[in-house]
């Protein structure tokens, strides 16, 4: 029986057979040793092709789906970032974007628009999307006329208004990239290992099978990681060095307290640096460095889910209809970075970024443009507040640039400046 967490939406028939189908995945995976990382789990949950959140054809972003991104909830957003992306592409010589995961394609649509206004002409846009269902929504939204049109060459097409822009949708990172590559709420899904401390240790939080009147329940198991299972190695390397840096700022954490980190998050960032030839990463998510991040009043880490717009700590319920995510250590952000020869160019909050980019300025030409509207100006001003207030977006999302052989500096970095706090 599927486990559902109280006061969520119920799915219908179908979305819940979907749910049952990857339930009855993960339970299989765990048939042999009634044990996964919750590493293994959240990749089935998320990507498990055909199956997982990201993988299947569930509606996930904007109003119809289960949570609204700072590109959907308002054109500044993405408006600011071309702003900024155009002073990158000088400092490196050349006008091209990657975004990484771009979701809907709300954010391409609107930089694309934005660039187009200013007179900027881009040599290229990507869209690194391993996920079919969304590279088909992003191809309906940024290809001109009828979704339904047919193309010669599908990785390639006018976005119309938006000028004549080569458009590219690629499987993997490109050898070699000149340009910015861009990502929002990227680092956030990855797949996080969890972990609680008991008796000053920290042990690996895994997922196992409850089983209670013939129903069959996901619950945490939490064990020791004494190196006889795999991923034991990394995950004590890792912990080490988490309570040895805590440590040396004065943090030590509870008994009983709950954390989480990004599993691949060094090897991505790696990745990234390899691809970037010249030029810049953009990076924007939910997160805090890393004395905050762990801080001991934070008992019960940053492990979110959102379904149908409801927020919950249930990773375990309705698999597959849920997104799962943890919030980033922008501290380990930055050390990948410099081990991977990047140079941390610019960190702060997501107010303060749109600030010292010029969203006042931006929301005024945008407003001035649909004064008639008194419907869209509304909209502006209510989507101005969201990103910017500390309440909603405006403290709890940070951008870091990380740069390769370029220098710059940003104005959206430069009015509140937190590298210090890395």
């Amino acid at each position: 029986m599927q486990s559902i967490m109280p006061n969520l939406p119920l799915p219908d028939s179908a979305a819940a057979a979907h749910s049952a189908a990857l339930e009855e995945l993960i339970a299989t995976r765990l048939a042999g040793t009634g044990w996964l990382s919750f590493a293994d789990y959240m990749q089935l949950a998320l990507y498990a092709p055909g199956l997982g959140y990201y993988s299947a054809g569930a509606h996930k972003f904007g109003a119809a789906g289960d949570f609204v991104t700072a590109a959907e909830l308002s054109p500044l957003f993405a408006a600011v970032c071309a702003r900024q992306m155009s002073r990158l592409f000088a400092a490196c010589g050349a006008a091209s974007v990657l975004e990484l995961g771009p979701g809907s394609g709300r954010f391409a649509a609107t930089a694309l628009e934005a660039f187009h206004r200013a007179g900027i002409s881009l040599s290229r846009y990507a869209l690194l999307e391993v996920s079919a269902d969304l590279r088909e929504r992003q191809q309906r939204l940024l290809k001109p006329k009828s979704a339904d049109a047919e193309f010669a060459d599908p990785e390639f097409a006018d976005p119309g208004l938006a000028g004549n822009v080569p458009l590219a949708w690629l499987n993997e990172l490109p050898q070699r990239f000149r340009g910015v590559i861009f990502g929002n709420e990227v680092i956030d899904a990855l797949p996080c290992e969890r972990f609680v401390v008991q008796g000053g240790r920290l042990w690996r939080l895994g997922v196992g099978v409850a089983r209670a009147d013939s129903e069959r329940r996901f619950e945490w198991r939490a064990r020791p990681a004494d190196g006889s299972a795999e991923g034991d190695d990394e995950f004590n390397a890792t912990a080490t060095g988490l309570l040895r840096d805590l440590q040396a700022v004065g943090v030590e954490l509870p008994d009983g307290y709950c954390g989480e980190w990004q599993l691949g998050l060094v090897a991505w960032i790696a990745s990234l640096a390899q691809s970037l030839e010249c030029g810049a990463i953009l990076l924007a998510d939910y997160g805090l460095p890393r004395r905050q991040l762990y801080h001991p009043d934070r008992v019960s880490g940053s492990l979110r889910c959102h379904y149908r717009h409801h927020a919950h700590a249930d990773p375990f319920s309705l698999p597959g209809l849920t997104d799962i995510t943890a919030w980033v250590d922008f501290t380990r952000v930055a050390e990948a970075a410099a081990a991977a020869g990047l140079e941390v160019a610019g960190f702060t909050t997501q107010g303060g970024f749109l600030l010292g980019g010029g969203i006042e300025q931006v929301y005024a030409e945008l407003r001035s443009a649909d004064s008639a509207d008194e419907l869209r100006t509304a909209q502006l001003a209510s989507g101005l507040r969201r990103l910017l207030l500390p309440g909603e977006m405006g403290e709890a999302v940070k951008f870091i640039l990380l740069t390769r052989d370029i220098d710059v500096s940003l104005p959206a970095f430069e009015l509140r400046d937190l590298r210090a706090s890395l």
